[in-house]
């Protein structure tokens, strides 16, 4: 794999032969780093190791460097399997996480991991550090790093994997909104973009539990940063009638990625170059699983987010048209992109995303709805990968949109043969009345007509017309709600 320049290591002078600071005091031991990452070094990855001695039962790590409230220096660590990739895998065994610029300390047991971070064994031999500068304002800034090892007796039960069901099957209260008339599906109420404290968020897992089930969410998916440690322990969180899916923000310096429906033991890889083979291995990994790939609010402004790893969207099953995280206006540029794809014939499902982290964002604003058989991850990704999802503010809010002709009855997301057979779009929404619906189509915005909940409203399908989809708007102009198309053949 060709990875980002590695920069040469610089660690304080000592009076060690090796450059590091040692000492050894009631059978503890204590490593130093201090170091300088220069501006022209922004985004290269910086690897420092430590060696871990047999019998080490606790590792504790601070952190600290110069400039801290203008510069950001981001920072994770890997353990004694190492930072390459394994043989024939784009995913790193060895990672256990970052805790980004967030956190001047952490710490490592086998009983409890500070939660950034991926718990597990404290297993001797050679771990990394891995610094990146992220910001660097100024000619440079000064880093030091302590590690303090302890040999404390183990005591408690040690870390265990904890994950969410994957499959919740579905019950009365879901039964009884199925869709009996057509495919006996469900239309589940969920949230793609999610974080909490195990990565940037300040939402507590329990915490965000509580808010989806104060909105009446089915669903949510697990996307800490670069990191599946929130995945391993979901399952001590998990309602026993809510579904959170195994996901993660893959966090690059080009862009961030949504990898949905992965294996709780996995890590996609994050470091690479656009269009590189080794970003094309990542996507493959998550889809070998059966998971889907999803381009994250592709043009938030921040330097590293703005989508730049793949700007031709060949390896993107879905894009985040939708992120509460960021204007109105930047959320237009998404449709606006997608919908430029889909005029190019590119069959990519929107969906929406909270991205949230923090009051006064919530979980399930806005709210994507996805058709599925069950309430279970692979049902979810099913759903995105036949486009069968809309968006809307509020999770209360619903749309019914189809397309009806003589033996044709299809819903958002189907590709329908219309065979010369004359087709009619039909609209029925709860929760939007008095806002303005318009009909889409390749050619653009056709059609502009309020609605009332309850009272469908229609439109004669042009032949030749090559998809439809509905956005919806409010008095202002924002949107409140907006399906995938219906295709039509």
């Amino acid at each position: 794999m060709k990875l980002f320049s590695l920069l040469t290591l610089a660690v304080s002078a000592t009076a060690c032969a090796d450059h590091v600071q040692r000492f050894c005091t009631d059978r503890r031991e204590r490593d130093s780093f201090s170091g300088r990452i220069h501006s022209a070094d922004v985004f290269e990855y910086k690897y420092i190791p430590f060696e871990v001695s047999p019998g080490v039962t606790s590792i504790r790590v601070g952190y600290d460097y110069t400039n801290r409230t203008e510069s950001t220096v981001y920072v994770g660590v890997f353990d004694e399997r190492g930072y390459a990739l394994e043989d024939g895998k784009n995913l790193t065994a060895g990672f256990r996480g970052w805790s980004f610029a967030l956190l001047s300390n952490w710490t490592f047991t086998p009983t409890e991991t500070t939660p950034m971070y991926v718990g597990g064994p404290v297993a001797h031999g050679t771990w990394s550090l891995v610094l990146v500068g992220s910001k660097i304002v100024g000619e440079y800034v000064d880093y030091n790093i302590t590690i303090d090892y302890g040999y404390e007796p183990v005591q408690g039960p040690r870390f265990s994997l904890q994950p969410a069901a994957a499959d919740l099957g579905i019950d009365a209260a879901r039964r009884a909104r199925m869709d009996n008339a057509t495919d006996g599906a469900i239309w589940l109420k969920g949230d793609f973009h999610v974080h909490t404290t195990y990565s940037d968020g300040t939402w507590t897992p329990q915490e965000q539990v509580a808010n989806a089930q104060e909105v009446g969410l089915d669903f949510w998916i697990s996307t800490e940063h670069n990191s599946v440690s929130g995945n391993n322990v979901m399952g001590s969180f998990a309602p026993e009638d809510m579904l959170i899916g195994r996901g993660m923000e893959v966090t690059t310096r080009f862009g961030h990625w949504q990898a949905v429906g992965i294996d709780h033991s996995q890590t996609p890889e994050w470091r690479y170059e656009p269009n590189s083979a080794e970003f094309a291995n990542a996507v493959a990994q998550v889809r070998r699983v059966g998971g889907f790939v999803s381009v994250n609010h592709p043009y938030m402004p921040c330097k590293e987010c703005i989508w730049n790893l793949d700007t031709e969207y060949k390896y993107a099953d879905a894009i985040e048209i939708w992120n509460d995280g960021v204007t109105e206006e930047i959320n237009q540029q998404a449709i606006d992109l997608w919908h430029g794809l889909l005029v190019q014939g590119r069959r990519i499902t929107g969906i929406g995303g909270s991205d949230t982290h923090h009051p006064p964002s919530m979980i399930g604003w806005p709210t994507t709805r996805v058709k599925a058989r069950s309430l279970s991850t692979a049902a979810v990704v099913e759903g995105v990968k036949r486009r069968r999802v809309y968006i809307s503010k509020r999770p209360e809010m619903e749309i019914d949109f189809t397309v009806v002709g003589e033996g044709i009855h299809a819903q958002v997301g189907d590709v329908v043969e219309t065979n010369g057979v004359a087709l009619t779009a039909r609209l029925a929404t709860q929760g939007f009345g008095g806002q303005t619906a318009c009909f889409v189509t390749e050619k653009g915005y056709l059609r502009n007509q309020t609605v009332q909940d309850e009272e469908p409203i229609t439109l004669d399908i042009e032949e030749g017309t090559k998809f439809l989809r509905v956005e919806l708007r409010n008095s202002t102009g924002s949107f409140t709600g907006i399906t995938n198309p219906i295709y039509l053949e």
